[in-house]
């Protein structure tokens, strides 16, 4: 399998793609942990009482916006747009060559869905 241009930026968006979920989840986990660590403050001194444990608090880094997961729709429509013009599924002889295109922003759009 030649490696191509359209290939080479295809395996960037996807990097750039994990790399944002990678950064959110870790931003999220640290924002969760310093919030419980602020909440368990030490009880005074002449105080014998235990404090009550907290849940754990879940946390999801799925965007809950309707404009992002509109985006994000849009960026799987894209994805498989580019998908059909690389097998040449849709006509457009000019697309075709360029099938790497739609695949790339769709992935990059995607991405927008998680925040």
């Amino acid at each position: 399998m030649p490696i191509d241009t359209g290939l080479v930026v295809i395996i960037v968006a996807a990097l750039v793609f994990y790399l944002r979920l990678i950064i959110l989840q870790h931003d999220r986990a640290k924002r969760a942990a310093r919030l419980a660590a602020s909440q368990g403050k030490r009880p005074g001194k002449g105080s014998h009482k235990r404090p009550t444990p907290s849940p754990l608090q879940t946390y999801s880094i799925i965007s809950t916006s309707r404009r992002d997961w509109i985006i994000a729709g849009s960026g799987i429509l894209l994805i498989l747009i580019g998908v059909l013009l690389n097998q040449k599924l849709i006509p457009i002889p000019l697309a075709q060559n360029y099938w790497w295109l739609p695949v790339a922003i769709g992935i990059l759009a995607f991405s927008w869905g998680f925040k």
